[in-house]
């Protein structure tokens, strides 16, 4: 806004899968560019659809691609369509950067501002440069093959519209590498919350741009909480948490500018609010929120709630195997997940519960405030029937990568023995390589499904009763259910390629490992629909934007059949100074319009706002004794009280 007010023509585009630009913009936004109607100054926005915006770049490669690889390989015009519609890495990560070059090359735009995906695939999407340098790798090695053909037929090799094509890929990668590292030219602001576990996922985040080499500009620090008008022990208690948060960022994140915004009393929608916020955003103010006392008091917020039967029937049946808690990123779908399972694990000690996180940006262990990595264990003094872990996707995928190329290799090992690389037209040194080339082809999101298919095999045998699992924000979480149907497909394509080479050597160990991924996401994909079986609890917040988000993914996930036994609206209510007073009426009236959008057999449950929010065994246990079923309508007088 301030930019297109001072005469920058201004383009923001949102490369989040699951968008909120246009709820923000209170404006609907599509695929290409639509004015946003402004005062003064010119200003566009667009919602990026990753599918299109990739189909768009394969039509006028597509071509060129499968003479590529009919050239190199040993597959036919059906395997490399199949193939190529199938698999690309990372769809919505390469799609966002094809895009964003694609608008910023029309040179229509003064200023490109990227509203992006939460941390770890906003992360992803950074380093997606090399994973297109890596695609022209792997197309670079299919036509190795016919350069060396036609140079021993002609006695040379002149560069055809396929090497052109593979070199354009990797300058674009390198180009955009370059792009990214450039402060003159590419400015990275990161957006964060002063709060604890949102402090910790920024310096991990600045870590990794660091690492990157990707400078990092400043970090805009928002929600702050205002200096009351009267003494208020809730915004008190605010404003010294805040402060502590921020003191507890590394000294390398706080040399960059911390500029704060302050917390609005209602969501900031619209053209001339969100002007207001791009102001002081330009102003520079600095995020430090200074505490009138260094109380450790904890305030909970008081609900017109009457009291209601316990919750987690509604979440956990007898027969449920399969918890998933998910919702727009920063609604508190960690530390719903996390209380759940100690509620579910104390309740019955006879039942074992296994948490984990598959989000990138981990938060299990800053809710329990003590250590939690890959490797399955318990929480210190936690019950013994709970299990912690968080997934690392990347790891899971290597194993997944390491079994199949060892599979190769043994493949082409006997193939060399038996054949001598003939049979069937092949080179064997050639396609040995072409094959393991194809892994860098899996679908998008294999890694993050790699590990999941490990989790089914944990539910299908008798190691675990329950799984809670802490997806990654909205759009991800869809994608990593949608996911399934995608890569057997793959896997199945794969298979049919591998059997031509059954007739000289069999499919041996590889036809094992694509089977067994086969049918681990076949058991997948039959659990995710099993409404017995597997629920989808989604978290909101009683505010506009996570109450549009939050109805767009309860839609989807209706389509897909998937089971939602509740929904949580998480951190509700305030303290009782004005400003709370008329903060607590816009979180009523948010509850009510989404009471109102929600099926009637979807009960929402209200979980309190606490001051320090609840982090530790004890505080989540005594939190999550506090959540309630809604009463129809929602109504009453929120209030907070000191509780200790």
């Amino acid at each position: 806004m301030v930019s297109a007010a001072a005469g920058i023509r201004t383009l923001v585009i949102s490369t989040d899968p699951a968008p909120s630009l246009g709820d923000a913009l209170n404006r609907s936004l599509a695929a290409a560019p639509r004015r946003i109607p402004l005062r003064r100054g010119i200003l566009d926005a667009v919602e990026i659809d990753a599918p299109r915006a990739l189909e768009r770049w394969l039509a006028k490669r597509r071509e060129s691609f499968e003479r590529i690889a009919l050239r190199g390989t040993w597959l036919d015009r059906d395997d490399v369509s199949r193939l190529l519609r199938l698999s690309l890495p990372g769809i919505d990560e390469l799609a966002a950067l094809f895009e964003i070059a694609r608008l910023a090359r029309t040179g229509r735009y003064g200023l490109i501002v990227v509203d992006t995906a939460p941390t770890g695939h906003t992360l992803r999407m950074l380093t997606m440069p090399e994973s297109l340098r890596g695609l022209a790798r792997v197309f670079d090695g299919m036509q190795a093959k016919h350069r060396v053909l036609v140079e021993a037929l002609r006695g040379g090799w002149v560069p055809d519209a396929e090497d052109a094509l593979i070199e354009a890929i990797d300058r674009d990668g390198r180009d955009l590498q370059a792009l990214l590292r450039d402060p003159a030219l590419v400015h990275v602001s990161w957006v964060t919350l002063p709060e604890s576990m949102a402090v910790e996922e920024t310096a991990d985040a600045a870590a990794s741009l660091s690492s990157n080499g990707i400078p990092l500009r400043d970090v805009i620090v928002n929600r702050l909480t205002p200096p009351p008008e009267r003494r208020c022990g809730w915004c008190d208690g605010r404003r010294v948490l805040e402060r502590r948060a921020l003191v507890a960022l590394p000294a390398r994140v706080r040399r960059v500018p911390l500029i704060g915004v302050a917390e609005r009393t209602t969501e900031p929608r619209g053209p001339r609010a969100l002007r207001s916020i791009g102001a002081e955003i330009a102003a520079g103010r600095p995020a430090v929120s200074h505490g009138r006392s260094s109380s450790r008091s904890v305030w909970r917020a008081s609900l017109p709630v009457a009291p209601s039967a316990d919750v987690l029937p509604l979440i956990a049946g007898d027969g449920t195997r399969l918890i998933l808690f998910g919702g727009k990123g920063g609604v508190g779908k960690t530390t719903c997940a996390a209380a759940t399972a100690l509620a579910i694990a104390s309740a019955g000690p006879g039942r074992r519960v296994l948490l984990l996180s598959t989000d990138p940006a981990h938060s299990l262990a800053d809710v329990f405030g003590a250590p939690v990595c890959d490797s399955v264990g318990t929480v210190p003094e936690g019950p013994l029937n709970l299990q912690v872990r968080e997934i690392d996707a990347a790891r899971a995928f290597r194993d997944v990568r390491g079994r199949y190329a060892a599979a190769i290799d043994s493949l082409f090992d006997r193939l060399t023995r038996q054949s001598s690389g003939g049979g069937v037209g092949l080179d064997a040194g050639h396609d040995r390589q072409v094959m393991h080339g194809l892994i860098d082809l899996a679908p998008p999101g294999i890694d993050e499904l790699a590990a999941v298919i490990d989790v089914t095999d944990l539910i299908e045998s008798s190691a675990t009763d329950l799984v809670v699992m802490d997806t990654a924000p909205s759009g991800h979480a869809l994608r990593l259910l949608e996911m399934p149907a995608l890569v057997q497909d793959w896997t199945k394509a794969l298979m049919s390629i591998l059997l031509k080479y059954q007739p000289v050597v069999g499919i041996g160990e590889l036809g094992a490992v694509l089977l067994k991924l086969s049918q681990g996401l076949g058991r997948l994909r039959a659990l995710l629909v099993d409404t017995h079986r597997t629920s989808f609890v989604v978290v909101t917040r009683a505010a506009a934007l996570p109450r549009a988000e939050t109805q767009r993914l309860m839609r989807r996930l209706h389509r897909m059949g998937i089971h939602v036994p509740a929904t949580i609206v998480n951190a509700v209510g305030r303290g009782t100074c004005a400003r709370c007073r008329a903060v607590a009426a816009g979180q009523q009236r948010e509850v009510t319009r989404l009471q109102r959008a929600m099926p009637r057999q979807t009960p929402i449950v209200i979980a309190p706002a606490e001051l320090p929010p609840p982090y530790g065994l004890a505080a989540l246990r005594r939190w999550h004794r506090t959540w309630r079923r809604t009463q129809i309508p929602f109504s009453g007088e929120i209030s907070s009280k000191r509780i200790s």
